[in-house]
């Protein structure tokens, strides 16, 4: 009897292959000889042709069955998308299963697609419950214009009935021809792990993954211009006479820009689970001193998490956050409200429809938390608004009363309370659906851009975008991050910071230092960003542990590496050199702050601080050194003609300079005089070439530049 069972198990397992296709056959052999499979069982059908024949599409689309010519599969099928949709799903192709699988199976999706004009297609591939929607597989696939295969293992996580699953495509992204071919999908069962099973995403090469990608010449362009500013240094004796050869260095202290991350209040020195090292490595990332500027903290200022103690109680909350300031570090705050009945404190729902019970609850925790001794003075901006495309509960209970015609009413009342508590406070609308989830444009986009455009318009002082940046393991297109941050910048010209950056443990520690160095240069060479701040930073302190930049053990990440390669060291400034026969030393250095050492030699040093956020000049004379913004911009001094011939003129916006010299090449003054007016015309020599004017009072020093034709 058991040699008649195995016989019939082998006759059947003859017939099923002969009733395959070549197709099916020729990829199930290329699994078990490339990959050492087992044969598996095919949840769909073992033809093309059936497949074809039992396939569904729907939405705005057309679809066409074609022959496929020179591929390892015979038919494709051919989907114009009309046009976009308010969801990627409105417009899907796809099949149900034929066959069982049952709760723990594992499977092995397979897929070929291709986009037309040009190979910009965009494309969710699902596993799905049938009924229920609930998700087997969800990835975005940005493929080419040339056939790509995809490899997709899952696992079941429930049992499903012929017809209990779909797998497909989602297709309504934007207006695009997409075709599908060799869609099959072996069911290996319990017998082997979901590891076992091969994995072809192609997740690298998302849109400028290219090492010559164009936008990296136009993002080093944009960084040259808006993240640098010229700083010269000059030496001269009591006299006003230009000192040549000194030594000086300028080393830069901390950037403009805010690089941060999370943390997590308790790690602090004086806290429940204080942590040297982490304490350090947010002073000390590189191991020369230099770390984050910028900090959020992760729970403890969520208005749950504050009043029940989440992370630290709040007095605890306050000691890190003085902490922080006392190294000189800022903090973002996180979140004020955040409007949905899951994110707020539980007795808010009970109290759905009592209008003075939710308002004061709101007023009364801005107020608190504001006015709190260590929290008060301490936070430099605050998230007012977390998520409220999707988060909408607090909208929807004031919809449709008495002077809450949308319910978003309520928004404009707490960016106005907020500035009542702490005015001049900086704000901003946080959300996700826009770069984390690889949206440009319809549903919950679209619903951001409303939401900030009616803030905007009620006249609430909202002063930046905050866009998460949680992204999955099929990384966001360089090109799609450009054009959001285009986009908002051009509709709102508002301020923006990536709020919360980290990426899927899918993208692989190699391709996730990959993306954050091209991620990173695109947003630092945004002219709308000021910030950039991860979510966490250290995997023992993450919320799903896989943090950008250290491993448990505080080993670095490759992610960690190219943060730090960048911040401090690609984008960081130390300078040394000597003053010219001018006396004047000059670079273009990074925006922050800076030191600088003037050494004339025989122990006589200068040492400054200073901040480096427009073009300036500083004058070391006699025993002081004199930065030049105080009360008058370079901004405000103009200079012409320049080029000039005979003369110069000098205007300052009506502010008089006790002391005018105009220097040449060589060195030496050739003319000095004072403001007597708002502006001064100079006659000129008769030399040609480079001359600068310096002009000088108490504690204000400005020096231009003009060519004398």
């Amino acid at each position: 009897m058991k040699l008649l069972a195995q016989l019939t198990v082998f006759c059947l397992l003859i017939i099923d292959v002969l009733a395959q296709d070549p197709y099916h056959t020729a990829l199930q052999n290329d699994l078990q000889n490339n990959y050492g499979l087992p044969a598996g069982a095919w949840l769909l059908n073992d033809t093309e042709s059936a497949n074809l024949n039992s396939d569904y599409h729907y939405g705005n689309l057309t679809v066409t069955d074609l022959q496929a010519n020179n591929q390892l599969f015979s038919n494709k099928v051919h989907i114009q998308v009309h046009a976009p949709g308010a969801n990627q799903w409105d417009a899907g192709y796809g099949i149900r299963n034929i066959n069982q699988m049952d709760q723990g199976d594992v499977a092995l999706l397979v897929i070929w697609l291709r986009a037309e004009a040009g190979g910009d297609g965009q494309v969710s591939v699902f596993v799905e419950n049938s009924s229920t929607f609930e998700k087997e597989v969800y990835l975005t696939f940005n493929p080419p214009a040339q056939w790509t295969q995809y490899f997709i293992p899952f696992d079941a996580n429930t049992n499903y009935a012929a017809n209990g699953l779909s797998i497909g495509t989602h297709l309504a992204w934007q207006t695009q021809t997409i075709e599908v071919g060799g869609l099959a999908v072996l069911n290996y069962g319990n017998n082997i792990s979901i590891d076992d099973l091969p994995s072809k995403t192609h997740n690298e090469q998302y849109g400028g993954w290219e090492p010559d990608a164009p936008w990296r010449t136009e993002a080093a362009d944009r960084i040259e211009q808006i993240r640098k500013a010229d700083l010269t240094i000059r030496v001269e004796d009591t006299e006003g006479n230009p000192i040549p050869d000194v030594n000086v260095e300028v080393s830069m202290i901390q950037h403009e820009f805010a690089f941060g991350s999370a943390v997590v209040s308790s790690r602090f020195a004086g806290n429940p689970n204080h942590n040297q090292t982490y304490e350090s490595k947010i002073l000390d990332l590189d191991g020369k001193g230099h770390g984050f500027n910028w900090v959020v903290f992760e729970n403890a200022l969520k208005w749950p998490g504050w009043e029940n103690n989440w992370i630290t109680t709040p007095p605890q909350t306050a000691h890190a956050a003085q902490w922080l300031r006392d190294h000189d570090i800022k903090i973002r705050g996180h979140c004020l409200v955040w409007p949905g009945w899951s994110n707020l404190p539980n007795d808010l729902e009970p109290k759905a429809n009592d209008l003075t019970y939710l308002k004061n609850r709101i007023f009364n925790h801005i107020e608190d938390i504001n006015t709190y001794p260590g929290i008060e003075g301490n936070i430099a901006e605050w998230d007012v608004l977390n998520e409220i495309t999707t988060n909408r509960s607090l909208e929807m209970a004031l919809s449709g009363t008495s002077g809450y015609p949308t319910g978003r009413e309520i928004y404009v009342e707490i960016f106005n309370k907020l500035e009542e508590v702490i005015p001049g406070m900086t704000t901003y609308l946080n959300d996700y659906v826009t770069i984390s989830q690889a949206n440009t444009g319809g549903g919950n986009y679209d619903l951001k851009k409303q939401f900030a455009q009616e803030l905007i318009d009620s006249g609430v002082k909202l002063d930046g975008i905050g866009f998460q940046g949680h992204i999955g393991a099929f990384p966001t297109s360089i090109y799609d991050v450009q054009t959001i941050l285009d986009d908002f910048y051009d509709s709102f010209g508002k301020s923006a910071k990536i709020t919360e950056y980290d990426t899927n443990e899918g993208m692989g520690d190699s391709l996730a230092a990959t993306y954050l160095r091209d991620f990173l240069t695109m947003v630092f060479s945004h002219p709308s960003m000021n910030g950039f701040m991860t979510w966490g930073f250290w995997d023992g302190a993450h919320w799903h542990g896989n943090a950008p930049f250290f491993y448990e053990d505080w080993t670095p990440k490759p992610a960690g590496e190219a943060f730090i390669d960048l911040v401090f060291n690609e984008w960081w400034t130390e300078e040394t050199g000597q003053t010219n026969n001018s006396g004047a030393y000059s670079i273009r250095g990074y925006k922050g702050s800076y030191q600088v050492k003037i050494d004339h030699g025989n122990g006589n040093v200068f040492l400054d601080t200073f901040s480096l956020s427009e073009d300036m000049t500083i004058l070391q004379k006699g025993g002081q050194i004199i930065s030049n913004i105080d009360q008058v911009s370079i901004s405000n001094v103009k200079l012409y003609p320049n080029p000039a011939k005979d003369f110069i003129r000098i205007e300052t916006g009506g502010f008089l300079f006790s002391d005018v010299r105009i220097i040449n090449s060589l060195g030496q003054i050739v003319f000095k005089g004072k403001m007597e007016g708002p502006s001064l015309e100079i006659s000129l020599p008769p030399t040609v070439g480079l001359y600068q004017v310096v002009l000088e009072s108490d504690h204000q020093f400005i020096s231009k530049t003009f060519i004398k034709q």
